[in-house]
């Protein structure tokens, strides 16, 4: 019997219009959040292959980076077309089972899926719903035509579940869609339901964001600096916000002397209060000899975020007269969003001096200060 390998489908691409804004809804940051964040933090724990349906092109990127671990493709013309690049992408994974699930419904929590899941263990395809409690009008222009029995008729919602090679070929034979159940009911293939839940709603109006705070649970904010300072070593490479910037003249210390790095990984462990990077690295073990810290960042990102916190933003000042920040900030920015998950608009590193004053402005070292805010729901 062949081995059960799940994957699940964030659709993001759409553009969100009713929504209303600049920004598409599915980026947006409801209650504290961006939403997407909240079913890839559900999803990521739950299957062996996570991958987000994005807008074509990269224009996403100014408000959404991808965590670590999280896959990205193309949407397309239409839904199905979206959700099929997803597909192929998790078939090429090995992956035989798949959830699929609307980035709009941030508040799909674990025991909706679960059911979605186990389900899937004697169907074909599975959907959640929810009873509808309001009295269902058939409407013509301004006049009723029916009241129809709401004990016959339910909500759906995702995720949904199905076996991979059968959603394939159901979608690639289907007219337009609105849901891949409805595929599955065009083809004449049976689709079981199981409970769905009351909290996961769907943001389709601005509106919507206010009931989704609130279900949500209130936000924790707290704020964090990290400082950090070394000298100049001209044996070593130049390793400075994750970047190489030269083979020579680096930074000198006991990991490879990544000033930035080091002040952000304090920042977000001095909000979370999860210790500082001289009591998870100390200098005194031998292991993190010329550790990257990268590497080391990327510890403390995961830390921070097991413990419930996320990182909003990251206000990074360089100290010293070198290196200049402005010529290099673009790429600075991007790989200090590529290691902490967070989207480049709400970074910033600005350089300063010391104003003739102390060994920073003779060029024999440079320091770093970092502010960040992180947040946390309450529930």
């Amino acid at each position: 019997m062949t081995d059960t390998l799940w994957g699940a489908v964030i659709v993001a691409a759409g553009s969100g219009s009713r929504f209303g804004g600049d920004i598409p809804k599915q980026f947006t940051v409801v209650g504290g959040e961006r939403v997407i964040n909240y079913s890839v933090g559900t999803f990521s724990s739950l299957v062996n292959h996570l991958v987000v349906v994005t807008p074509a092109g990269e224009h996403w990127r100014r408000w959404w980076i991808p965590p670590p671990g999280v896959n990205t493709v193309s949407g397309g013309r239409r839904r199905q077309d979206s959700v099929m690049n997803g597909l192929k992408f998790l078939r090429a994974k090995g992956v035989n089972r798949v959830l699929i699930h609307d980035a709009a419904r941030p508040l799909a929590d674990t025991d909706c899926v679960l059911r979605v899941m186990d389900a899937l263990d004697e169907n074909i395809a599975v959907i959640p719903v929810v009873p509808i409690s309001d009295t269902v009008k058939r409407v013509s222009g301004n006049t009723v035509e029916k009241t129809l029995p709401r004990e016959e008729l339910r909500l759906s919602q995702t995720p949904q579940g199905f076996r991979l090679p059968e959603l394939m070929e159901v979608l690639a034979a289907a007219g337009d869609i609105t849901d891949e159940a409805s595929a599955f009911e065009e083809a004449g293939i049976g689709v079981s339901t199981v409970e769905g839940s009351w909290k996961n709603i769907k943001l389709t109006n601005s509106s919507d964001g206010e009931l989704i705070s609130l279900l949500a649970g209130k936000v924790e904010r707290v704020i964090g600096t990290g400082l950090d300072f070394h000298p100049f070593d001209p044996g070593r490479p130049f390793f400075f916000c994750g970047c190489r910037l030269s083979d020579t003249d680096g930074l000198l210390g006991h990991s490879d002397g990544d000033v930035v790095l080091h002040a952000v990984a304090d920042a977000i462990l001095s909000a979370s209060r999860l210790g500082d990077i001289g009591t998870l690295f100390p200098p005194s073990e031998s292991r993190w000899k010329n550790a990257d810290s990268s590497v080391l960042l990327g510890t403390c990102v995961k830390t921070v975020k097991q413990a419930g916190w996320s990182i909003q933003r990251l206000d990074v000042t360089v100290i010293g007269e070198r290196p200049k920040v402005s010529p290099v900030r673009d790429m600075l920015i991007r790989r200090l969003a590529e290691l902490t998950g967070i989207s480049m608009e709400n970074i910033w590193i600005k350089g300063t001096t010391t104003n003739t004053i102390g060994d920073l402005a003779s060029g024999k070292g440079v320091g770093c200060s970092v502010l960040t805010e992180l947040t946390r729901r309450v529930l």
